[in-house]
């Protein structure tokens, strides 16, 4: 498996299309420069490549284990987690206060779909201990930022997000872990599953912060309030202390992800398990609620990434296996076998990928944008406006990117044929270190009653209004454009068909039938997600298009021949060309699934509800 990133897109995206270096006016951001963000993205595609990525293979096999009580991580994680921390890689978004290098979000995002698949099970240890030393740094009291960010930022000591409860799963509200008031701190007692990077042997010390409820708290989730639990206490003068009760007591064994240890773990189950509480009691719901939408663009970028690593060893593959002659002389036994990248199936299978990938990867930087825009932006109207498109589509960027990342890869499994199900070519690995990403941090379920329930009906449907009639502006501007007018004329439809669709299922739930709504909410995400990404597809190839007339003005060349010739040999007419060509077949064959899912919701079909099971 060589693994590759898609450095020319990805530097599209941030530098041409969304031009992040605009991010630089403001206060924030004001020391960095383009050459410091390319120079940062180009360390991080080194590192990645080789470092991470050999540590796949063998990590896949021998996996994190439970040994004696402990859990205990390969070899080859510890060594790279170490040169993975000395190079900052840990903190690249984070506080300079913290030890953070400051950057922004939507370069972040950049370095983590860069170093993602790499290995997925080796990027969440890092990646969750700066989110939860981040959230700490935003929420905690002083006394928690100095105690705990700066070190879990620089990789001295670790941090894990702890929700699941084996009676609860995704249904929060029934968390049961207690937390009793002792002084200032509390005490906890619970058992926490499924709790990736819960507890390792790669740092002197193991920071969670959880969800308990407090004695006497009401119940479901406004009763939820957010701690701090070291595994080892702190000592005065910053030094690890006594144990804290706070332990592992199995590792899960999974069907990817190998290389991250997901633990069950329990509080308090020996001795006393102390915390200390973020925020005020009764409040964890929404704090936490900060995080996991910072998490959640995380996991959309991680879909991208996985599904990108999968399309490039597709397309490989499809260069180099020769297999069975062109179509136009299959019935001429001396015609010479061609590489399967010639067949037309193969090559659809090819751009579907490519096409889902480009998509994803506009929508998930773009909201990583305006989430740097809203939270540095000193004009009250902007940040609102940039607020409200960063809440509507993280469902979307989590929801829909994972689960058409999984389907990519998929197909990028079956362009492999039975090599891809065979485990030395590398893209089953990638396929079943996918799938947890449509299950974790709110399953696609959650995020498409997310969506609907909430996001789609924020104040009276204003949100969603606004959106829609960003699209509709957008298909208005573009309405002859002369080499995508037809596919303008298709997503503008398709914007309508998705404002019926809400309208019907909005006037379900008024009515009272609040099951048909859910019962359909994940097929809306879908479609939801078809529009908005059909709507950054074109809007990468408009620019794209641009570009490619400007090359061709630039070279002299206007007849087709000479066209045909530029693209063939020049690397960026042939990016430029591509492009517009990929975002042409995302919306003439994933775009119009949009109809399929709308004849469902009409159809007034109940029998999900009404089967007896």
């Amino acid at each position: 498996m060589a693994y590759r990133v898609d450095m020319r897109d990805i530097h599209f995206n941030l530098f041409e299309k969304i031009g992040v270096e605009d991010l630089s006016q403001l206060e924030a951001y004001k020391d960095f420069s383009v050459d410091d963000y390319k120079m940062i993205l180009n360390e991080a595609e080194k590192f990645a490549v080789n470092v991470i990525a050999p540590t796949l293979a063998p990590t896949d096999k021998d996996g994190a284990r439970f040994e004696k009580g402990e859990v205990v991580v390969p070899e080859e994680v510890r060594e790279t987690l170490r040169k993975f921390n000395e190079g900052g890689w840990g903190a690249v978004s984070a506080s300079p206060e913290f030890g953070g290098q400051g950057l922004p979000s939507t370069v972040a995002i950049g370095t983590v779909e860069i170093f993602v698949a790499a290995n997925t099970g080796f990027s969440g240890y890092q990646g969750l201990t700066s989110a939860t030393a981040n959230l700490i740094g935003e929420e905690g009291s002083d006394f928690l930022k100095e105690t705990y960010c700066e070190k879990m930022l620089t990789g001295v000591w670790a941090g894990a997000m702890v929700l699941t409860e084996a009676q609860a799963g995704s249904a929060v509200g029934e968390i049961k872990t207690s937390a009793k008031r002792d002084g200032d701190t509390y005490l906890l007692t619970g058992n926490k599953i499924f709790i990736s990077g819960g507890d390792h042997d790669m740092n002197e010390n193991m920071i969670h912060v959880l969800l308990a409820r407090v004695e006497g708290a009401p119940p479901g989730v406004k009763g939820l309030s957010l701690f701090v639990a070291p595994k080892y206490l702190v000592n005065n003068d910053g030094s690890v202390g006594a144990f804290n009760h706070l332990k592992a007591t199995g590792v899960e064994e999974k069907m990817g992800m190998h290389a991250s240890a997901t633990c069950s773990i329990a509080y308090g189950e020996d001795g006393p398990c102390r915390a200390w509480i973020i925020g005020e009691e009764n409040q964890g719901i929404q704090i936490m609620f900060k995080l996991m939408n910072h998490a959640r663009l995380g996991v959309g970028a991680q879909g991208v990434s996985q599904a990108a690593a999968a399309y490039h060893l597709a397309l490989d593959y499809a260069h180099e296996r020769v297999q069975g002659t062109r179509i136009e002389d299959a019935r001429n036994p001396a015609a010479p076998s061609v590489p399967i990248v010639e067949h037309p199936d193969v090559r659809r299978m090819l751009l579907a990928q490519k096409a889902i990938v480009e998509a994803t990867r506009g929508l998930i930087y773009s909201v990583s944008y305006w989430l740097d825009r809203a939270n540095h932006t000193t004009d009250d109207e902007e940040r609102q406006r940039y607020i409200d498109l960063v809440e509507l589509l993280t469902p979307i960027c989590k929801g829909y990117s994972t689960e058409m990342a999984f389907h990519s890869i998929c197909l990028a499994l079956q362009v492999h044929g039975g090599y891809g199900y065979c485990e030395e070519y590398g893209v089953s690995v990638l396929l079943r270190d996918a799938k947890i990403g449509t299950i974790y941090e709110g399953t696609t379920g959650i995020q498409a009653m997310d969506l609907l329930g909430r996001k789609v009906a924020m104040r009276k449907g204003g949100l969603f209004q606004n959106f829609v009639g960003i699209l509709g502006d957008f298909v208005e501007r573009n309405s002859g454009h002369p080499a995508l007018e037809k596919h303008f004329k298709l997503l503008g439809e398709a914007k309508d068909q998705l404002v019926a669709t809400t309208i019907t299922l909005g006037t379900k739930g008024m009515t009272g039938d609040i099951n048909y709504p859910l019962q359909y909410a994940t097929p809306y995400l879908f479609m939801f997600g078809h529009v908005a990404c059909s709507y950054f597809i074109l809007d990468q190839a408009l620019l794209a298009h641009e570009k490619l007339q400007t090359l061709y003005a630039d070279k002299g060349v206007q007849d087709d021949a000479g066209k045909r010739k530029l693209v063939q040999e020049h690397v960026d007419a042939k990016f430029y060309y591509n492009k517009i060509e990929t975002a042409k077949f995302f919306v003439a064959n994933i775009l119009p699934e949009v109809y399929g899912i709308a004849k469902s919701v009409e159809s007034d079909d109940k029998s999900p509800m009404d089967i007896v099971f």
